[in-house]
Formats: structure tokens, C-alpha cells, sequence
């Protein structure tokens, strides 16, 4: 009994596996390949509906004739237009998760920002573009300079999972996000300064005081235990 358990264990998840690399690589490659595939079942069911013809009655043989087809076709351009839809949502954003907040119950005043930086932060955190670069006004300890790890602290609370393991590609897009979004008082990310401050805050946020700090910080404010 525990071999075939075990041996259907490997079939499903083998299955599964299969159907998974099929779907993403054959049938979400584009618009076409995906209308053709729902066309399958359709196509079946016609099948079976013809096979079945012999017991309908000529009025309802016409009437099946007639609207079948059309609610086929209507049913294909309706899902593609839907999957044609959440391709250009997915087009105006990004894709990182975040944890639940309830922006209008947090005092982002707290943290520095004003009306208009919390209005595009909250574009950011439903992963769409801001309209409006945010302000970064956070300092740095005893200098006058705006503080990168400000920012990478927030992103690591902010998003799920954190900021401090994300892979290559998810890094380089992530501080991107930030130059695209951000001003540090006001002037432009520095592409090469802000690499090499994510590079410190990285080998530093779980040891160094201040980060500590801007940790503490802003779970505080946006009431995460």
C-alpha cells in the first residue's frame, strides 16, 4: 500500500510538473496559442454534442446550430481580452509582494513624507508607477546627506519576505524601482552610490544600531509586531 502510495505521489507531482511547463512555455506564450487552446474543449464539447444530435429534435438541432458557434466565438474573445487586459496591467508596474497595510490608518508623516509622497508611495505599494517622484528627507546620522538605507529598510518591512536575499535580476529591477521613484532631498539616485549603499546596508542591517533603529522605526509606524 506504501508503494503505491508513493508511486502515485511521483506520478501527480511529475503530472503537475509537466502540465505546469506546458502551460507557461506552449500556451501563455502569446494571444494566439492561448485562444487555441481554449478552442479544445469547446471543440469537444461540440463532438459530443453532434454525436448526441440524433436524439435532438430539428428545432433544437437549428437553435444549437446557430448559437453554439457564436457563443464559442464569444467566449474566446471575451477570455482573450481579459488575458490581453491583465498583460498591460502587469506592463504599467512591477511585480514585487507586499505585506497588508492599511495606508489611511498609517502616519507616514512619521517617516517623513508629505500628502503627495504617501499618495505615489501607495502607487508603489500596489506595484504600479509613481506619478510623482517621493521625497526621501530621512537623514543621515549626524550628516546632512538623505539616507539610501532609509529606504532599503522600508522596502525590507514593506515588502514581503524582504529586500536583503533578493536575487540578481530582482535586485537590479528593485533599485531601479528606486531611482525611477525617489528623489533624496530633492536631487537624483546616483546609480553607482546607491549599489554600493545597498551593498553596506546588506552586510549591515541586522548588526548596525542605526539600521536597527530605522527598523524599529517603521515597523512602529506602520504597526507591524
Amino acid at each position: 500500500m506504501e508503494r503505491l502510495i508513493e508511486f502515485l505521489g511521483d506520478f501527480f507531482f511529475k503530472a503537475s510538473l509537466a502540465y505546469e511547463n506546458f502551460f507557461e512555455e506552449k500556451v501563455k506564450r502569446n494571444d494566439t496559442t492561448m485562444i487555441a487552446f481554449l478552442m479544445i474543449p469547446l471543440l469537444l464539447l461540440a463532438i459530443v454534442l453532434v454525436a448526441l444530435s440524433g436524439f435532438i429534435s430539428f428545432e433544437y438541432k437549428s437553435a444549437f446550430l446557430f448559437f453554439y458557434p457564436l457563443l464559442g466565438l464569444s467566449m474566446l474573445i471575451f477570455t482573450a481580452g481579459y488575458y490581453r487586459g491583465i498583460k498591460k496591467k502587469k506592463s504599467l508596474g512591477y511585480n514585487f509582494k507586499m505585506i497588508p497595510l492599511n495606508f489611511s490608518k498609517i502616519n507616514f508623516q512619521t517617516l517623513g513624507f508629505n500628502e503627495s509622497d504617501i499618495y505615489n508611495l501607495n502607487l508603489l505599494y500596489r506595484n504600479r508607477k509613481v506619478e510623482n517622484k517621493i521625497n526621501n528627507t530621512n537623514l543621515v546620522k549626524n550628516k546632512s546627506a538623505a539616507s539610501y538605507s532609509f529606504l532599503f529598510s522600508l522596502f525590507h518591512v514593506m515588502i514581503k519576505n524582504g529586500i536583503k536575499e533578493l536575487n540578481t535580476a530582482d535586485r537590479k529591477l528593485f533599485l531601479q524601482i528606486l531611482e525611477d521613484s525617489f528623489t533624496m532631498k530633492g536631487d537624483s539616485l546616483n546609480s553607482n552610490t546607491i549599489q554600493s549603499n545597498f551593498s553596506k546596508w546588506k552586510s549591515k542591517v541586522i548588526s548596525d544600531e542605526n539600521y536597527l533603529n530605522d527598523l524599529a522605526l517603521i515597523k512602529s509606524t506602520l504597526n507591524i509586531k
